[in-house]
């Protein structure tokens, strides 16, 4: 009985809403033809924007405005449109609109405007949307750029959101020549012969915004060595693959990274001779991770060819730790091993590092077990991670010395392979510690000789 009240009340509350709104309607039909926008309480002709977003599928992340109107309108916009999404941009009467927008990336303000249509005749009213812009930036993808001794061509990313021109600085700037890429104008193409000085040459890669922009340079010292090997990892990246869309230097961004993993690579990858004994090895963009939770990953260097003979060698390298986006950090244990001839007789670099040390691998065959005798187990210091806080673009981190190590080498050959593995190999992780230890590795050099070891 008590449901049979309900509905008949709830009918007759309908009944009279519906009444109360032709009501209202007819009056607003009597008189002269009108069409205003409330924010609020106040009557607007226009509304503005920051450079944020607002999802234009999402209804409730939009803009609410009023419209009070007595007849049948339309809001037509006069310019194209590809930013700005009025939703409804018709009605009859009084409604709600909602105005979102995309992100605006660019430091300049754009503006829309309606011309607003009454009974299908131009009202001689409008109504203008404007959305500033972001601050302007110009920066690189790292802050010093280093190339092979061997020379060749290596792409450099200028992350920016204005015009910009570049230069070369430096006593002889002839050995490099720098051009952008014809398929991104932001990534610049530079190509240097082998250096056969016999030293590291650096020149200058100086980049200068345009027109209103001119007061923003940035300097990028570039390098390139006389050594015996280097990778800079130039080479890893999204590389128009789609699966890779939005893969980040930014440590704690793992969007993109099941594309960029090892099992993923492409041919033109895999030659650059670089090997992973686990699903968990991933490229970012200039250089690589090894890890995820509850799984280490591991890379398997190349062989090296200018090895002549027996040498004693230094690799070095960069290893960051992993910080989430929140700021919890992994452990920081990195091994560092040898297949072939070889043995690692030192380290140089911040934390501590214990030599002589045995990890669990596995052959070639990705399944048979392996145990790598000798190695230096390295723990980095607290301070070496990424720190979304402190650096939020993800590039200080690698200009800290305590970032940079040096693994001493006796008795090396040109058969000789540089292991390095996450805290542990795959899922024997999960019994260590956090059970997380993912590590960031980029510059990998080799140079004959030992390095002092101070």
């Amino acid at each position: 009985m008590k449901h049979y009240i309900t509905s008949v009340l709830l009918a007759a509350l309908t009944v009279a809403a519906a009444l109360s709104f032709t009501a209202c309607s007819d009056d607003n039909d009597a008189g002269e033809a009108f069409f205003t926008v409330y924010d609020g309480s106040n009557a607007v002709d226009s509304y503005n924007f920051d450079y944020t977003a607002a999802d234009t599928t999402v209804w409730n992340k939009a803009k609410t405005l009023v419209v009070r109107s007595n007849r049948p309108w339309k809001l037509v916009p006069q310019d194209e449109n590809g930013w700005l999404r009025v939703f409804p941009d018709e009605g009859e009467g009084d409604g709600l609109i909602r105005l979102s927008r995309t992100l605006n990336n660019k430091p300049d303000t754009r503006t829309l405007t309606y011309k607003i249509y009454l009974d299908g005749k131009d009202s001689g009213k409008t109504f203008t949307v404007t959305q500033t812009g972001a601050e302007p930036y110009l920066k690189g993808s790292a802050t010093s750029f280093t190339i092979a001794r061997t020379g060749g061509e290596n792409q450099f990313t200028v992350i920016t959101n204005v015009p910009y021109e570049y230069s070369l600085k430096g006593k002889d700037t002839s050995w490099l020549t720098v051009t952008r890429s014809t398929a991104d104008e932001n990534v610049l193409l530079l190509t240097a012969g082998e250096n056969l000085s016999g030293d590291d040459r650096t020149i200058t890669l100086h980049l200068q915004g345009t027109g209103n922009y001119a007061a923003l340079t940035l300097d990028i010292p570039v390098t390139q060595l006389s050594t015996i090997f280097f990778d800079n990892f130039a080479w890893m990246g999204i590389n128009g693959i789609d699966t890779r869309a939005g893969l980040s230097i930014l440590g704690w961004d793992t969007n993109g990274e099941s594309g960029a993993r090892f099992d993923k690579w492409t041919d033109d990858e895999l030659a650059h001779g670089w090997v992973s004994r686990s699903t968990t090895c991933y490229m970012r963009p200039g250089f690589f991770k090894l890890g995820k939770t509850g799984s280490g990953g591991d890379i398997v260097s190349p062989k090296i060819d200018e090895i002549a003979g027996t040498m004693d060698i230094t690799v070095s390298f960069q290893a960051v730790g992993y910080s989430s986006a929140k700021g919890a950090l992994d452990d920081k244990v990195l091994y560092v091993g040898l297949l072939g001839p070889g043995k690692i007789v030192g380290v140089k670099g911040a934390g501590t590092a214990d030599l002589n040390q045995s990890c669990s691998y596995v052959d070639a065959d990705g399944t048979t077990p392996l145990t790598l005798t000798g190695c230096a187990c390295i723990t980095l210091t607290s301070d070496n991670n990424f720190n979304p806080t402190t650096d939020p673009d993800g590039l200080l981190i690698w200009n800290k010395p305590v970032t940079k190590y040096s693994v001493l080498i006796a008795g090396a050959t040109s058969e000789t392979q540089v292991v390095m593995i996450g805290g542990a190999f795959g899922t024997a992780l999960k019994t260590i510690g956090q059970g997380k230890n993912r590590v960031f590795i980029d510059n990998f050099t080799v140079r004959a000789g030992l390095a002092s070891n101070d």
